[in-house]
């Protein structure tokens, strides 16, 4: 439960799930966003999510469906060459106009590339509502480090001097993410008041046989419903506006 006075939006929380580092630093940074905003922003973890006995279709398709539900959207692009399916989910939500936040910590490329251009795909460049932070967690977890004084190997051990530093570092991350979510919030939609029902329509059509199209379409119109609610999609227009609109086109 919230306990600020803002509704909590729900985070997709998307990047690699394949390594102890990967499922550690997803589950801490995660938790560290959702202390550091008083829960106004709590992530959905796919990671935590069920997959065993499940066929790969079904997976996908409740990655996919879980994704469009959340009211925004947080993409790791750390690496050389961002991860596949992290690239489709980041697509996926910018069909819905998911506000959404690219997060790199990976020091490689940082001074590489143009201000205005990043270590990723170009094709996944330039696409409104979408806030970029990039930092250098290795320049961060030093800087914090050497605030300690010099001991031996074994002390710092003993001391857990490594893991102090690492839950600090996750915070000064979470707090510059928390920071560029509240900015991408003050974007609005381009959306038409009409639109959002249309798109989300479609969407719910990108799913397979294991997960039924009225079950879609009824768990998507819940979600626009929600996104509404909480100012990030225009609210559907009164039955004698809609007339209007209509007459006009």
């Amino acid at each position: 439960m919230s306990t600020s006075q803002e509704p909590t939006l729900n985070i997709y929380f998307a990047g690699d799930l394949f390594t102890h580092k990967d499922l550690i630093g997803n589950a801490m940074l995660a938790e560290a966003i959702s202390d550091i905003s008083d829960q106004r922003y709590c992530s959905v973890l796919p990671q935590n999510f069920p997959a065993r006995d499940k066929s790969a279709r079904r997976i996908r398709d409740e990655k996919l469906l879980n994704l469009l539900q959340c009211d925004l959207a947080l993409f790791n692009f750390d690496g050389g060459i961002i991860e596949a399916g992290a690239v489709v989910e980041f697509m996926t939500a910018k069909f819905a106009d998911i506000p959404t936040v690219i997060l790199r910590t990976d020091s490689r490329g940082l001074d590489e590339t143009p201000e205005d251009i990043h270590p990723w795909t170009l094709m996944a460049h330039f696409f409104p509502r979408t806030e970029v932070e990039s930092l250098n967690a290795a320049a961060i977890y030093q800087n914090i480090f050497e605030e300690f004084p010099m001991t031996d190997a074994a002390d710092v051990l003993i001391e857990e001097r490594s893991s102090e530093v690492s839950r600090t570092m996750v915070r000064v991350i979470a707090q510059a993410v928390v920071d560029a979510f509240d900015r991408v919030r003050e974007q609005p939609s381009r959306m038409h008041e009409m639109e959002p029902k249309i798109v989300y329509s479609w969407l719910s059509r990108f799913f397979g046989a294991e997960v039924s199209a009225e079950e879609c379409l009824y768990t998507l119109e819940r979600a626009l419903e929600r996104k509404r609610s909480r100012g990030l999609l225009p609210k559907e227009p009164t039955t004698k506006t809609a007339r209007h609109q209509e007459q006009v086109s």
